[in-house]
């Protein structure tokens, strides 16, 4: 560009001869054409234009034609946009933008969107005239195109969360989410809490929130899951819970698969626990079986045994029936005859397979056939004809074989239960969760990619800006230092809102790891506080330290500590006005120890208090700073505190300043 320049004839340019520009234009021009950022100079009362070989990408096919043409026409499709910003600069404020869009015609005259982060300010001459304006623009397109592709990819990964706690909640059976080898509780529905007799267990172990199961087997069939791979099943398994605070031991019966769920790398990282309570329907199989040897000690009264028998079994909410010795059935209650649609004889003997779907014939007779020869109980699920919905509905018939005195078998007692629902639950929750662990693998992979591609330019931006206010390209000008600090700024500003995007992807898919030892509180708050210092002193705040007893410790990873604390103290420092008070404290119990952040900033509504731990949600005190962040910075923090087995709370009041609270197990 400084050959082409040298090869203009100037003399026909509103211009003139160069030997008549100001001294400070043939300056500002000669600096333009050695800097490698993009820079375009609008020079005279015509803004005729001159740039420098980085600006070329940003003309696109303007380029050459555009050199030492007036900028109104060259930029024509902007113009109207971009005059006010020369008005402003001749009234004494120079222009910065971040991320300014615009329509513009780089490629022939197809109009596209671009965006660009400049400034600009006036180029004075000896007697303070403004000879030229110095416009300084970085393209920004691709960052923010990138930006948007990242907010869409985070978008489906939460959209496709949220429809699979959807099914969750709503799903019938009682189901869970554990991870990891300790085996923490994720996720548990209503069913699940109804079942345990909890309020929330997320968070917590399985031991720490069930220490009741421990001695019951069932940890030793998670640990056999994760470390095999393979679901377990279980029917009718007894469990013993204590459903009530302080109360005694409550016997349940529970149907359950406990299903692996398969990290990217082929590790099972936890496991899905679904399944129902039979627990009435195995005390009323009992008390059908407690009257059916009553009735047998009472044969004298016969015809009576059996008609409160028959008012039993069509009471109860299950198909009931018997067979005799050899599996002929000879009784189905009237239940099971309407579900059929049938009279009740017309499935007696045999003919009760005529309402089996045809592909499950063969297996039910075969493990009928099994239970008659072993007199083992008998269980299978198949599909059956239904009035309900004029089609098939799967089933599970279970069976006892009742015997005498001597062992022998007398008859057969057996139940179906219309099991359709939560087959079809089970099969939703088995597709929703391989699409939640794809769209949470497609995440993983583009924010692992978007690092690289993020923090390479902003890497170099950084490095280039340094290297110009270190003098490498001239010496630098006070307002020079203030636009590099600003570039600087920026650049810093978004590389941690792009790591903040990480962590919290990694805490969400558990890639942080964590060395859990003794930390001691009174030394990490010291180390805390003497990195906050200088933004406590140029913001004049009060800081009031903690009074804490130097031999209080707590449970937990010391970089993640520092990490909650110090997200923390910068909330409160960035929403305290200057003159405010942030003041700690440190409290304790048996069990725990508190360590408070008050500051008498804005505060947070009361209503907004728990959505600010939210990812991506900021509480209305956040439009009054200046770098406003993502909102991942609590939503990381509370993270980061339940996984060290802590809690992180907050109390606030609008305008009256807010408290939050990390609270962690003591050593």
């Amino acid at each position: 560009m400084a050959e082409r320049c040298r090869a203009v004839d100037w003399s026909a340019t509103p211009l003139g001869a160069t030997a008549t520009w100001p001294k400070a234009l043939r300056t500002v021009v000669r600096l333009a054409m050695e800097c490698p950022f993009p820079i375009l100079l609008w020079c005279g009362t015509d803004l005729t234009l001159v740039y420098n070989d980085a600006y070329r990408a940003v003309l696109g096919s303007k380029h050459p034609g555009a050199l030492g043409r007036p900028g109104r026409v060259v930029w024509s499709e902007i113009w109207d946009e971009i005059r006010p910003l020369f008005d402003s600069v001749r009234a004494g404020t120079p222009v910065y933008a971040e991320n300014g869009r615009f329509v513009m015609e780089r490629v022939g005259d197809v109009p596209a969107d671009a965006w660009f982060t400049y400034s600009l300010s006036a180029v004075r001459d000896a007697d303070h005239e403004i000879v030229g304006f110095f416009n300084v623009a970085a393209e920004t397109t691709g960052q923010v195109l990138n930006e948007r592709a990242l907010a869409a990819t985070q978008a489906a990964a939460e959209r496709a969360e949220r429809q699979l706690r959807e099914v969750f909640a709503q799903a019938p059976a009682f189901l869970a989410v554990l991870h990891g080898p300790t085996h923490v509780f994720q996720f548990a529905n209503d069913a699940y809490l109804r079942l345990i007799g909890r309020t929330s267990v997320t968070g917590l172990t399985v031991a720490e929130a069930l220490p009741e199961i421990v001695e019951q087997g069932f940890i030793t069939l998670l640990d056999d899951v994760v470390s095999k791979g393979k679901p377990i099943v279980g029917r009718e398994v007894p469990v013993l819970l204590a459903r009530t605070r302080g109360g005694v031991l409550e016997q349940r019966f529970i149907d359950f698969v406990y299903q692996p769920l398969t990290g990217e790398d082929g590790a099972n990282p936890g496991i899905v626990i679904h399944g129902t309570d039979v627990t009435e329907d195995v005390h009323a199989r009992d008390e059908i079986e407690r009257l059916l040897r009553v009735s047998e000690q009472a044969r004298s009264d016969a015809e009576a045994s059996e008609a409160r028998y028959r008012f039993l079994a069509d009471s109860i909410p299950v198909q009931v029936w018997t067979a005799d010795p050899s599996g002929a059935l000879d009784y189905v209650s009237q239940r099971t005859a309407e579900y059929f649609g049938v009279q009740e004889d017309s499935v007696l003997g045999d003919r009760w397979l005529a309402q089996l779907h045809q592909d499950d014939v063969d297996r039910t007779v075969g493990r009928w056939m099994q239970s008659i020869a072993t007199g083992a109980p008998y269980e299978v699920e198949f599909r059956v004809r239904s009035v309900m919905d004029d089609g098939y509905r799967w089933h599970l018939a279970r069976a006892q074989a009742q015997r005498d005195e001597h062992g022998a078998i007398i008859q057969w007692f057996g139940t179906n239960t219309d099991i359709e629902d939560w087959k079809r639950a089970e099969a939703e929750l088995r597709r929703l969760t391989i699409e939640a662990t794809e769209a949470n693998r497609a995440k993983s992979d583009f924010l692992a990619a978007m690092s690289h591609e993020l923090r390479t330019p902003l890497n170099a931006i950084g490095g280039y800006a340094q290297l110009i206010e270190m003098g490498v390209r001239g010496a630098v000008t006070d307002e020079q230092r203030i636009d590099l600090l600003k570039i600087q700024r920026s650049k810093d500003h978004l590389q941690s809102l792009v790591s903040d995007v990480l962590n919290f992807a990694k805490a969400g898919i558990g890639r942080i790891e964590y060395r859990m030892d003794s930390v001691n509180v009174q030394a990490t708050l010291e180390s805390v506080l003497e990195m906050i210092a200088p933004q406590v002193a140029e913001k004049a705040l009060r800081l009031v330290p903690a009074e804490s007893a130097p031999t209080i410790t707590v449970v937990g990873d010391e970089d993640k500590v520092r990490q909650v604390l110090l997200n923390l103290l910068a909330n409160s420092l960035k929403f305290t006005p200057a003159g405010g008070t942030v003041a700690l404290d440190v409290s304790t119990t048996d069990a725990d120890v508190s360590i408070s952040v008050t500051d008498t900033g804005i505060g947070v509504p009361a209503d907004k208090i728990e959505s600010i731990f939210e990812p991506f949600v900021q509480a209305e005190r956040a439009l009054h700073a200046r770098d406003q962040g993502v909102g991942l910075g609590l939503a990381i923090s509370r993270q980061l505190a339940r996984a060290m087995r802590g809690e992180l709370t907050a109390v606030s009041e609008s305008g009256r300043g807010s408290t939050f609270t990390l609270t962690l197990p003591r050593a």
